[in-house]
């Protein structure tokens, strides 16, 4: 039943990094269609990251922490979960954060941002690592489930 929650949670993620991307390649010009797509790309990262973190959060504590999480350790591949699980855990706490710190830079008061290098630099700062970890985290979720596949192999043969 709760295993669906895992997709989703990953199609939310990657939607989120997509969205991050956009935002940034629309920062590289600074005219205000530009500055207007970036504010609605980085405002849909941060739905689409808020509902994976609550989808991911929920799947953690219901299903990982007590069906997955042994099954790893257990297998023939235990430093999935001690490395990329724990670093996972790690960056997905902060992901939210920084998406709406990103957000926050964008909405400049008034008509400012497009004028305003300073604020549209540390805005692609922002949004260049929101995609870039966004992106990651995909990767080290697949390092997740490969772990579970194999310890799920082992206990077949």
């Amino acid at each position: 039943m709760n295993f669906p929650l895992i997709g989703l949670h990953a199609w939310l993620g990657e939607f989120a990094a997509l969205m991050f991307a956009w935002a940034f390649v629309e920062l590289l010009s600074s005219t205000d269609a530009n500055i207007r797509r970036a504010r609605l790309a980085t405002l849909l990262g941060v739905v689409f990251i808020g509902s994976a973190w609550l989808a991911g959060g929920f799947y953690y504590v219901e299903v990982y922490g007590t069906a997955v999480k042994p099954l790893i350790k257990e297998g023939p591949m235990p430093w999935v979960h001690s490395i990329v699980m724990e670093t996972k855990e790690h960056v997905f706490i902060f992901l939210p954060f920084l998406g709406l710190l990103a957000y926050g830079l964008l909405q400049r008061p008034g008509d400012a941002m497009p004028e305003n290098p300073v604020a549209r630099t540390a805005a692609k700062y922002a949004l260049g690592s929101l995609a870039l970890m966004t992106g990651g985290m995909a990767l080290l979720g697949f390092l997740v489930s490969s772990g579970f596949r194999a310890a799920l192999e082992q206990l077949v043969t």
